[in-house]
Formats: C-alpha cells, sequence, structure tokens
C-alpha cells in the first residue's frame, strides 16, 4: 500500500541502494550486539565462578555453635587487645604533649633568661657606688624572702 507521494520521492534504483545501505546498517549493529553479549556472559560467568570459589571456601569451614564461639572467643580476645593499646595510648598523651611543649619552649626561655642576665649584669655596673650622692629609693612591697625547700638545703 504505497502511496502516490512515496513513489515519486523513492525512485526504484535509488531504493535497491537504501535498502542496501539499511541492510549493511542492521548487520553492523547486529554484529555490535552479538560481541556486547559475549563480553557480558563472559564477565558473568567470571563473577559466577569467584562467587563459586568463595562459597566453597565458607562450606568446608565448620559452623557448628562451638566454632562458631571460638571465633567469637578469638575476636573478643583480638578486641581486648586492640582496647589496651588504646588506652596505653591514650594514657601517654599528656606526657608526650608535655614533652612536646617543654622541648619546644626550652630554647625561648632559655633565651629570655640569657638576655635577662645580660641586663641584670649592665644594671649591676651602671649602679651607683656607695660613695656617690644619690638617693635610694626603696622598693614599695619587699618581697618576704622564700624560705629553702629541702632539695636546695
Amino acid at each position: 500500500m504505497e502511496t502516490a507521494q512515496v513513489k515519486r520521492e523513492m525512485p526504484k534504483a535509488g531504493g535497491k541502494k537504501r535498502l542496501g545501505l539499511l541492510q549493511e546498517r542492521f548487520d553492523t549493529l547486529e554484529m555490535e550486539a552479538r560481541e556486547r553479549l559475549r563480553k557480558a556472559l563472559g564477565a558473568g560467568q567470571h563473577r559466577l565462578t569467584e562467587l563459586d570459589e568463595v562459597l566453597s571456601k565458607v562450606k568446608s569451614e565448620d559452623w557448628s555453635v562451638e566454632s562458631v564461639r571460638k571465633r567469637l572467643d578469638l575476636w573478643r580476645g583480638r578486641a581486648e587487645q586492640l582496647r589496651a593499646k588504646a588506652m596505653k595510648r591514650v594514657n601517654e598523651m599528656p606526657g608526650t604533649a608535655m614533652a612536646a611543649l617543654a622541648s619546644g619552649t626550652r630554647a625561648p626561655v632559655q633565651n629570655l633568661a640569657r638576655e635577662l642576665e645580660r641586663l641584670a649584669k649592665l644594671i649591676e655596673r651602671h649602679a651607683p657606688q656607695k660613695g656617690d650622692d644619690v638617693d635610694l629609693v626603696a622598693p614599695a612591697d619587699p618581697k618576704p624572702a622564700r624560705s629553702k625547700t629541702k632539695v636546695e638545703a
């Protein structure tokens, strides 16, 4: 049931060429589809083989109550060891932090002490002597002397 309009648009010689081109396209599409199906089936077969291996391992293991209990006891032991290690590390953290803080601030404190000693020597050199006519002002709040500790004594 071809219409007159279709007959006018498709000449007979051109129709055979178009039909040939269409057949080639179908053949190419069919070949690509077959190749993709082969690849998909091959990958699926590979996955099935891996699954069979895993299932054979699980099947060969003993899943009785005693076996499962032994495994759980083993896992509990490992968990306790990990817990003990974690607690040990947590307990060591303050000491490690203080050591890092002390080693990180040691140099600046030593530099400050050296600078204070240098300034004290400069002040002592330029301090007025007993015979000079300078009025010395006593400090407003003299601090009480520190008592010696057992270590210093």
